[in-house]
């Protein structure tokens, strides 16, 4: 069930709160702001995971989108907190520091909790922080006022900071990770099927590297016996997880050239 956002009491957004850090102590992560509870038209997504399968990742934009996938695609970062809550506390004695207006509920005027887009954990034991922001908005004094109450949040909490802007995402690169997100994994019974299948699509490209990669895909799934679709899977788990690069500026296409695109296996 979505939020009630109307006359919401300090009482009210207490629980929400207390049901959040719950959340993160019991293993079974609710981010504080879901899809359901943002009554906007924008594009908003649920996506699974990058590595609890029965997680539910709740992403408010597009800009959130990309943000996520180039997340997920980061093998330093175990762990992603989306839509992260500040303690209330916590940011209106910020607020009162840096003397800006905290952020407030248009109608009860009660403050609102503060929340940071993505919080990641990383593999040596540090944290960082990254809010997304519409390139447009970062020129307002207002947004500026919000975000240095994040910021000093993460400086306070010892957890790294940076503030990534629409125009730093916008761009093909994120596309490519945001169409390859979904073959990240591969179910474990193919991937005996998978070893087979890669030997011999990189024999065909090296063959022939000036082939369209459609042509190379089937050549591929025909020498490993598989269908088409199950060769095109496969190789875009390879690209995903480093098995083979390729020009991230350009759309991975597979009517063009495996030259053209650069494409070829990931240097050892």
């Amino acid at each position: 069930m979505a939020k009630k956002l109307r006359n919401v009491s300090l009482n009210r957004q207490a629980k929400w709160f207390a049901n959040h850090t719950e959340s993160i102590k019991s293993g079974k992560y609710e981010p504080f702001w879901r899809v359901e509870d943002i009554p906007s038209s924008g594009i908003k997504v649920k996506i699974q995971h990058f590595n609890d399968d029965a997680r539910i990742v709740h992403l408010l934009s597009m800009n959130e989108l990309f943000m996520y996938v180039l997340i997920a695609y980061d093998q330093s970062i175990t762990e992603c907190y989306e839509q992260y809550a500040i303690p209330l506390e916590t940011s209106l004695a910020i607020a009162n520091e840096l003397e800006v207006k905290h952020p407030v509920y248009s109608d009860s005027r009660i403050p609102i909790v503060q929340t940071i887009d993505f919080l990641c954990m990383r593999d040596d034991g540090s944290k960082i922080a990254f809010p997304v922001k519409q390139e447009s908005s970062l020129v307002r004094e207002r947004t500026a006022e919000k975000l240095a109450i994040q910021e000093s949040f993460c400086l306070l909490s010892d957890i790294d900071y940076q503030l990534v802007s629409s125009a730093e995402l916008k761009t093909m690169r994120f596309q490519n990770l945001e169409r390859l997100y979904r073959f990240a994994k591969l179910n474990p019974l193919l991937m005996r099927v998978f070893k087979c299948w890669l030997p011999n699509f990189i024999g065909t490209l090296s063959d022939d590297p000036h082939l369209p990669i459609a042509n190379i895909l089937e050549r591929s799934a025909s020498l490993s016996g598989i269908p088409y679709a199950r060769a095109a899977q496969f190789l875009y788990h390879a690209v995903w997880n480093d098995l083979l690069t390729f020009n991230w500026h350009c759309p991975l296409l597979l009517e063009c050239a495996a030259s053209d695109l650069e494409l070829i296996p990931t240097p050892a």
